[in-house]
């Protein structure tokens, strides 16, 4: 289907999204920062990106800010997967450009669900 880019510093966090998303159908390429997600962004083009919002380094809003403006990237959408999406950072997310906050605890069902919509969007 889609490549999806997963940025989160907790691996298994990464290796949760990995599994449900390759089960999905989708390609996913994977960074463990801030810095390593925008590199990977302007390299590989995903479809989507889910961004963690606190990161070593790089935090997640700041990496969204980076990703939004360059010409590259700044047309993908970008979901925020965060245990805090409410709060400062939450809404320096909101104002760089991610397209929604979605709580660490929801079902990962359902985010495949909206991966799925956002990346068909785009085909």
């Amino acid at each position: 289907m889609a490549t999806i880019l997963c940025v989160d510093d907790e691996p298994t966090q990464l290796m949760l999204l990995r599994l449900a998303l390759t089960r999905a159908g989708h390609q996913v390429l994977e960074a463990a920062d801030g810095q390593k997600g925008i590199q990977m962004a302007i390299e590989h083009k995903p479809a989507v990106i889910i961004m963690d919002l606190m990161m070593p380094g790089i935090d997640g809003a700041t990496a969204i800010e980076r990703i939004k403006a360059n010409n590259t990237t700044k047309s993908i959408p970008i979901l925020v997967l965060s245990a805090y999406i409410k709060g400062d950072q939450a809404k320096r997310a909101l104002d760089a450009g991610a397209e929604e906050l979605i709580s660490k605890s929801l079902i990962l069902t359902d985010l495949i669900d909206r991966v799925n919509n956002y990346a068909s969007s785009l085909a």
